[in-house]
């Protein structure tokens, strides 16, 4: 339920840009479809990030998802106008296919920037993420040699303390010897 009220009031924000293009067409009588100045406005509002892209998506996305539905009255009225499947007829479809490659071309180029941008943004903030995970890990390894080594060194104590005792059990044992007149060193 909150998705359908998102999205309608997404499609009115949408209808908002419409009508200022209308308005800028009535003042200033320019020959442009005020559907177009409506548009140019949202792309310099989304420009400017004075609307954030979130607060029409998917409005849009539902609008371009039914866009096919919006071309069939036009196709029908071509029924009712044979002249236009006349040589001129022709000519303006030739125009019309034309122009829909360029539009096509031009925003396929636009949107493979735009995508060639934010890969490159992840790409950056994901190396800085693998950076700082190393700088981490590298401190954590500094830290388990340096651990390490410390553990090495209370190892080759123990070991010499180890070694120093028997030594001088040894010693011991053989100063009793002596002592006691049982023997002495073995040579």
């Amino acid at each position: 339920m909150m998705r359908i009220v998102r999205i309608i009031t997404q499609i009115l924000i949408l209808y908002v840009f419409y009508y200022i293009g209308v308005f800028i067409v009535e003042i200033t009588g320019l020959p442009l479809p005020a559907s177009v100045l409506g548009l140019l406005v949202l792309v310099l509002c989304l420009q400017l990030k004075w609307i954030k892209v979130e607060y029409i998506r998917d409005g849009s996305s539902f609008l371009i998802g039914f866009m096919t539905l919006f071309f069939i009255p036009p196709m029908a009225g071509i029924i009712d106008y044979p002249q236009l499947l006349s040589l001129d007829g022709f000519i303006l479809i030739a125009t019309v296919m034309i122009s829909t490659l360029f539009v096509i071309y031009i925003t396929s180029f636009i949107t493979q920037k735009i995508e060639k941008k934010e890969l490159a943004a992840k790409l950056k903030e994901s190396d800085k993420e693998e950076m700082e995970e190393e700088e981490i890990e590298k401190e954590h390894s500094e830290d388990v040699v340096v651990g390490n080594e410390h553990s090495e060194e209370e190892h080759s104590k123990e070991v010499e303390k180890d070694h120093s005792e028997g030594v001088k059990e040894e010693l011991d044992e053989e100063l009793e010897k002596v002592e006691t007149g049982k023997g002495g060193f073995e040579n």
